[in-house]
């Protein structure tokens, strides 16, 4: 899905900002039904219905229908001429099309979420850790929002202000004691996402929020500083469009229900010739994960209406609140929505596997009724099958180097001073130079400068020893190709070993082989300052560690060597600790080192396990190169 367009603005924008979303496959509806075949469908919950209409009977428990393997389930909502829920409604009521082709209920559900409290609540109001707040939020009688806030679509002044006043109402009238509200901003990761039910705190959360439309300095992060210079209007669009898509995604795998995003935005700008086709692969996951999607221009009645907003809104099942003065009135439709609606499933009499869009009409046959649904879904096609079926099976088996890169992810022993890092490449003379870099894993105490690293190897035709003071980071010697063991102490002041590590080494013939890699260093750089500052380093120490920050930069640079290195191909992929593929990275010529680099900022990846694989193939040589990492929260 990512990789329809290969541009060079599109493989930034996907860079910056779509990686921990590609760490997340969404769901294919037709293939994938979200009831077990053979599964009866969950009875109603126990909560209070909202208010019938005079002459209504009170629903009856749902009929019992069989369960497809390619069921595709749609969540519908019927309201009567007065906005209110239509709640005793069946099966046969209703009336269900694909493409203009009638079909049949196979299974029927009607949800009911008063987002009241109940007596078998207790004490789990209190959301008491993410893991707590997935719990909540699986149940059925419990209610979904996000609230995305698009401070890139939103102007920093009158607007900002009468959008944080139209949350701050929406927030204190119309949600329930049980109702969960996560906050959200297009650089929010997903695991950074907190569900809360303290309006408390989600008012003050409110109170900070800011419009940056038109504002791009200074940057926040290097997300940022890596937009300027490129289509900023563009790339902040499609950025947005990523966040909403991966928050689709992500509350797709808490329930299979319905749920809620409050997209709060003046509309997306600069998409150009491609903006359709970014919203619909976003409207696509929304549709797939049973989340409808709200959109609000705080601009009220003083400006036009984006076409984007309104399109967003009708795709997803859910509703355009704009051209208004007091939408935080108007808004309370989006929780009445939530707290009942019919999660019906049909099995399509196409099957389609034609990776194309297929329209879906509902209509109840009582008079009087509006119905909200979302217009369609994407089939997929044989080729996307195909590709699934072989990641799928990749992941069955997991090549040997991989297994030994990711085994350099295990936590070292909590009482570890150094981080270690060792590498080979070929030095000016053709004969292998060893790297050995270390970083401390602490922040250096006062007195640590006076300790001493002793770098010493055994075997592989010599034996080597060095001393440098633990603030160097880093030291290199020439040596033979072949297997010796590396011994790697820390003394303090007084001479007294502090610290101790012993581990194999081998290195690889790069002088003699047709196409070879050098061991790949990782640069950080944590501000632009430092990102200038190792432009203008030849040989910059590496980066021993493993673990990073959202907040850093990575600088992979390695070089090819061989006879065939010259017309060789390289290509550089984000992948999973167990390989499966996330997305294509870009592996740029240096001019003057004659290395390659990969720019990789994390502010964008969730937390987690990764591996950049960097491979070069030439004919039927194809060496490999992997780098393991983890990202942890700041």
């Amino acid at each position: 899905m990512f990789a329809r367009r290969r541009t060079a603005r599109y493989d930034l924008v996907m860079r910056l900002a779509a990686i921990a979303g590609m760490a997340v496959v969404a769901a294919v509806t037709v293939l994938a039904a979200q009831q077990t075949a053979g599964q009866q469908p969950s009875t109603p919950p126990t909560a209070p219905a909202p208010a019938q209409q005079p002459g209504q009977q009170p629903p009856q428990p749902p009929p019992v229908f069989r369960a497809e393997a390619n069921l595709v389930r749609v969540d519908v909502t019927v309201v009567d001429r007065h906005g209110e829920l239509m709640a005793a409604l069946t099966a046969d009521d209703f009336a269900l099309e694909e493409d203009g082709v009638p079909q049949t209920v196979q299974s029927f559900q009607f949800v009911v979420a008063s987002g009241r409290r109940t007596d078998n609540d207790g004490d789990s109001l209190a959301i008491r850790s993410p893991e707590h707040a997935a719990a909540e939020a699986a149940r059925d009688d419990v209610r979904v929002f996000v609230v995305f806030w698009d401070d890139y679509h939103i102007d920093r002044f009158a607007n900002a202000i009468r959008g944080r006043q139209t949350l701050t109402d929406f927030l204190a009238s119309s949600f329930g004691p049980t109702d969960l509200v996560a906050l959200m901003e297009p650089l929010t990761p997903m695991d950074a996402l907190r569900f809360s039910r303290d309006r408390g705190e989600l008012g003050l959360k409110i109170k900070k929020l800011e419009g940056r439309l038109g504002v791009y300095m200074p940057p926040r992060g290097v997300l940022e500083e890596a937009q300027l210079g490129h289509d900023v209007e563009r790339l902040r669009s499609e950025v947005t469009l990523s966040a909403l898509k991966s928050a689709a995604v992500h509350l797709g795998s808490l329930k299979e229900g319905r749920k809620s995003i409050i997209f709060v935005s003046q509309g997306l700008y600069g998409l150009g010739r491609d903006g359709m086709r970014d919203i619909e692969e976003m409207t696509q996951a929304a549709n797939d994960n049973n989340v409808a999607i709200y959109t609000v221009d705080p601009k009220g009645l003083t400006g036009g209406v984006m076409d984007s907003l309104r399109t967003i809104a009708d795709d997803t099942g859910g509703q355009a609140f704009v051209n208004s003065n007091a939408p935080a009135n108007a808004m309370r439709q989006i929780v009445k929505d939530s707290s009942a609606f019919y999660l019906i499933g049909y099995v399509s009499s196409k099957n389609p596997v034609d990776g194309k869009y297929h329209k879906i009409g509902v209509r109840v046959k009582r008079p009087g009724a509006e119905v909200r649904a979302r217009k369609g879904y994407w089939a997929p096609s044989l080729t996307e099958i195909e590709k699934e079926k072989a990641v799928v099976a990749a992941a069955e088996a997991v090549p040997a180097d991989l297994t030994t890169a990711a085994a350099k992810l295990a936590p070292p022993r909590p009482e570890r001073l150094l981080d270690v890092w060792v590498g080979a490449a070929l030095g000016a003379d053709a004969q292998t130079q060893v790297t050995v870099a270390w970083t401390s894993r602490a922040r250096p105490a006062s007195g640590d400068h006076n300790r001493i690293v002793a770098v010493s190897t055994k075997g592989s035709g010599s034996d080597r020893s060095f001393e440098s003071p633990i603030d160097t980071g880093v030291v290199s010697f020439v040596t033979p190709p072949g297997n010796f063991r590396l011994n790697i102490a820390v003394r303090d002041a007084a001479g007294n070993i502090i610290d101790e590590e012993l581990q194999p080494v081998t290195i690889p013939d790069l002088a003699s082989a047709q196409l070879a890699i050098s061991s790949p260093i990782v640069l950080r750089a944590r501000s632009m300052a430092e990102v200038r500052a190792l432009a203008g380093l030849a040989h910059p120490a590496p980066f021993a560690g493993r673990d990073f920050t959202r907040a850093d930069r990575l600088f992979i640079r390695f070089a090819l060597y061989g006879s065939a290195a010259k017309d060789a191909a390289v290509s550089a992929h984000l992948l999973t600790k167990a390989g499966a593929p996330l997305a294509e990275l870009t592996a740029v010529p240096q001019a003057t080192s004659g290395e390659y680099q990969i720019d990789l900022p994390l502010v964008s990846t969730a937390r987690g396990e990764f591996i950049v694989a960097v491979e070069a193939v030439q004919g039927e040589l194809h060496p490999r190169a992997l780098v393991p990492f983890r990202v942890v929260v700041p």
